[in-house]
This record gives C-alpha cells, structure tokens and sequence, in this order.
C-alpha cells in the first residue's frame, strides 16, 4: 500500500491505476471516459473483493456480516463527509450520479405542478439535464435551458438571469464541466436561484478534481 509521503510522488499515484499501464499497439495510452465512470486503484478493487469475499449481507441484522457492513457504510459515510466538509448523516450513496438524480427528481416534482419551472443548462451532463426533463414532463412543468456560450465553453450568464423568473422552482447547475473542465460559478448561480425563493441542485462529480468540496459552506439546498 502507498504511503502519505509516497503519495507525493506522481509516479508512485500512477502506479496504483492498473488502467495506466494499458498499451495499445505498443504505445502507453489512457482512457479518461469520466461520464461512464471512474478508473480506481488497486486499492478500491481490494477493498470492494475483501467486502463480497468475508462480509457480504443486508444491513441492520444482529449477526456479524450484517454489523460489519453497517460499520462499513458508517465509516464510509464519515470519510466522505470529510472529504467534502459535510455530515455524515447527509451522505448518500447510489449506483451513479445520474441515478441518484433521477429519484431526487421524482421526489421533488411531487410538489410542482403546471406554470412551475425549472432551470437546467447547455453546458451540464445529461445526468444532470434529463432527470429533471423528465421529471417535468411527468408534471407538465416548464424547463427553461441556459446557453452556453461555444466560444469559452462557459455559460452565458445573462441568459441564466433572463430564464430564472419568480416562476423558478429549481436551478440544476453544475460545479465543473464533464466535458470541457469549465470551472462555473455556483454561488452566482444559487444565489440567483434563492433570489426568486427556487432550489438550487449542483452536480460536483467532476469539480473534486479541480478543487476540495466545501458542502457546509456552500450550503444549496440538494447537492450530488
């Protein structure tokens, strides 16, 4: 196992990818296909086969495989929360980004009806686009879409003022481009999304790579 220090270095971090070590017609060659997943180190892969192999069982019995899955998702649950500066209690986990959205969706359109609206945008993953599309025409709600703006890859700001109106009930925005690696504004954007009293729901699946996630400070109501 690598240590902190070890962790420093880039070519100890490469050497826990086996993905990395991939050559295609002799040459080294790496595929960064973010939205269909993410490449893991060995020691996710150990982890998940230790888990299947000696602990695997339904949560919340009284035998020990069923107590040693709930520590393990407890203690998952803490580290995570670490990580993005949250609670434990907030932490939720799923099959992917897009799926969790899609029942959070479905969730929240309960409450819409006809005349209400929503905000998603052109420069957003369809995981953070289509849930909600869909979660409105189940409702016949209005969704609104921000352009992007090609030239910069970013969004037209002018455009997302212009498509939140009082009519607003939530703004689907997200933290870093899939894509691009577009850095946005989320505050700009929650803030935009509070103005008209409208949840604000950021997809910061590919900002961590760009910066540490602050939940507690950047509070928006539903964040993934």
């Amino acid at each position: 196992m690598p240590t902190a220090r070890s962790l420093t270095d880039l070519a100890a971090i490469r050497s826990q990818f086996p993905a990395l070590t991939r050559t295609v017609a002799g040459a080294p060659v790496a595929f960064f296909d973010g939205p269909g997943g993410t490449q893991v180190p060995h020691a996710v892969a150990e982890a998940v086969t230790d888990y299947l192999f000696h602990h695997n069982a339904n949560t919340h019995w009284a035998y020990p495989t069923s107590a040693e899955t709930d520590a393990a998702l407890e203690h998952a649950r803490e580290v995570f929360a670490g990580f993005v500066n949250g609670r434990p209690q907030e932490i939720v986990f799923g099959a992917n980004m897009t799926t969790l959205t899609m029942h959070l969706a479905r969730a929240l359109a309960r409450d819409w009806s006809r005349g209400d609206e929503i905000v998603v945008t052109e420069l957003d993953h369809h995981g953070n686009v289509d849930p909600w599309i869909e979660a409105a025409r189940d409702r016949g709600v209005t969704v609104r879409t921000v352009r992007m703006i090609p030239e910069s890859g970013r969004l037209d700001w002018d455009d997302l003022l212009h498509v939140i109106t009082p009519g607003t009930r939530l703004v689907a925005i997200g933290a870093a481009s899939n894509a691009l690696g577009t850095i946005t504004d989320v505050a700009r954007a929650v803030d935009a999304a509070h103005a008209v009293q409208a949840l604000a729901f950021v997809d910061g699946v590919h900002d961590a790579p760009h910066r540490l996630p602050d939940v507690a400070g950047s509070r928006c109501g539903p964040c993934a």
